[in-house]
């Protein structure tokens, strides 16, 4: 009698806690759904998994507007920078195997590799490349690769023009570039390209059948999520842009039923049933913070933010969560996942929104707190969104206001005409077409537009359609003392890349 009791109660907690776990998934479910509506986002896949199975997977919207197409777990949208951490897991993997070290220096490797001064580019190590402690700003030298014709190794040697922003190794600054020097390392010691590494060491074993390394392999997928951006109150259709330049820090394309794989292999610290793909020291290494950075004030439930290899981490309501976002033309990311407590996350959309970001923190609050009735993330976010968007457009008509009130005057147009080359870069060419200036970089064919003439020797310009995340940007010329040009200058304000780094010279 007495065992039957126990049994009963051991029953009915397992009763309880399942009540309990489908109550958070129901609830989550429906504010998965209420978010896509506010946000007007076209598609979303969610999953949640535990270290050995699949707990939630959902689809919600459509994968193509017109086509009227859903999304569903097994829909393909780009991960991105989510693909950081398969570089870094694939270093470790060439370590185990006695191949390489993680503080080896990156010039044995790369000879081209060059940073801004000797000193760093001497000292350089793998690790560092894994953790985003160059000294230069985020995001710095995107354009030499973004949509670029130039080389993975033209694009790392050109850096070494990048200006730092601190001293090597103080501060956090989120390097594209970095990553792509790690994957040209696995590359060299393996024999084999970095797509066939992740394939042979990650995909393959972990059955991510439907997931792809390159855009390039799109045609021949099914499923596939259109990316888009929103404007003018609608959903625009976002052309798929190649990354295969810069393949190691984001060019993989997966669904929420693949990388849920991914991510119990990390919850199993490197395990895949009783097979080890790399092991706990390596794991350990890899989740170890190695540089940190600034914790907001508004965030009270969380005390550190930090940077492993490939992974960012921080703490939640007193868990240690292992995450990281991504951003591709059109598609926003976002995976985590708390090793203490199982749980795994992966939030993929396919529109450039910040819902990932909002939706992540609603499931923290709902299951380590089981707090339902909690804070409306996605609201929040939202609003906040909206603030900053009329705060933009306001200063967008303020700037327009002044068109051709502060000085009407400039060269003959065919004057600004000619090619104009930055050390880093390359070249620019500005030309006349239907007598108006047109310009091009040269390197980014994508890069194309033409110029209306704004005050005294600046224009303005605003990309093709299929680059409408972008805004409208200024295009200025310099004159020597002569009055002749001498310099031209662009600038497009966005949060991703800088245009002001480059200074194109006049040939």
């Amino acid at each position: 009698m007495k065992l039957f009791k126990i049994f009963l109660a051991i029953l009915f907690v397992s009763i309880a806690a399942f009540a309990q776990t489908k109550e958070q998934i129901n609830h989550l479910d429906a504010y998965f759904q209420k978010s896509l509506d506010e946000w007007q986002v076209p598609g979303m896949a969610i999953a949640i998994v535990n270290s050995d199975s699949l707990v939630f997977s959902k689809g919600y919207g459509f994968s193509n507007i017109d086509k009227k197409t859903k999304v569903d777990g097994n829909t393909l949208f780009a991960v991105a920078s989510n693909s950081k951490a398969f570089t870094a897991s694939a270093i470790a993997i060439l370590v185990e195997e006695g191949k390489l070290n993680w503080t080896d220096k990156v010039v044995d490797y790369l000879p081209y590799f060059k940073m801004y001064d000797y000193y760093t580019t001497q000292n350089f190590t793998i690790e560092d490349l894994l953790c985003h402690r160059s000294g230069l700003v985020t995001f710095s030298g995107d354009l030499l690769w973004y949509g670029t014709t130039l080389t993975p190794e033209e694009i790392i040697a050109a850096q070494q023009y990048l200006k730092p922003k601190s001293d090597f190794r103080t501060t956090f600054g989120y390097s594209n570039i970095a990553f792509l020097a790690a994957g040209k390392i696995v590359e060299k010691v393996s024999g084999i390209s970095w797509q066939e590494f992740v394939k042979q060491h990650f995909l393959s074993p972990l059955q991510m059948n439907r997931t792809l390394t390159s855009t390039n392999q799109i045609l021949k997928a099914t499923n596939v999520a259109t990316p888009y951006y929103f404007e003018n109150n609608k959903n625009n259709e976002v052309k798929w842009v190649n990354w295969d330049n810069i393949a190691p820090a984001g060019a993989l394309i997966s669904s929420v039923n693949d990388f849920s794989k991914w991510l119990q292999l990390n919850l199993n610290e490197g395990k895949l049933d009783e097979k080890v793909v790399y092991n706990e020291k390596s794991f350990r290494r890899i989740t170890t913070p190695h540089i940190n950075f600034e914790v907001g004030k508004n965030t009270e439930n969380i005390h550190f933010k930090s940077y492993g290899l490939g992974w960012e981490l921080q703490d939640y309501e007193g868990y240690k969560v292992i995450s990281h976002g991504g951003g591709y033309d059109g598609m926003i990311s976002k995976s985590f996942f708390i090793p203490e407590k199982k749980i795994g996350v992966v939030i993929l959309t396919n529109s450039l929104n910040w819902v990932p970001s909002a939706l992540s923190n609603k499931i923290l609050d709902v299951l380590l707190t089981n707090n339902l009735e909690g804070k409306d993330w996605s609201t929040n976010y939202l609003e906040y969104k909206n603030q900053q968007a009329k705060k933009d457009s306001i200063e967008t008509a303020e700037i327009e206001n002044l068109r051709g009130k502060q000085n009407r005057n400039h060269l003959n147009i065919t004057d600004y005409t000619g090619i104009y080359k930055d050390k880093m870069y390359g070249t620019v060419t500005v030309s006349v077409k239907d007598n108006v200036l047109h310009f091009q970089m040269d390197k980014t064919p994508i890069f194309y537009a033409t110029l209306q003439h704004w005050n005294h020797h600046i224009f303005t310009f605003k990309f093709p359609k299929e680059l409408s995340s972008l805004p409208a940007g200024k295009l200025w010329f310099d004159l020597n003392k002569e009055g002749e040009i001498s310099k031209l200058h662009i600038d497009v304000p966005n949060p991703d890349f800088d245009f002001t780094e480059f200074e194109f010279i006049k040939q």
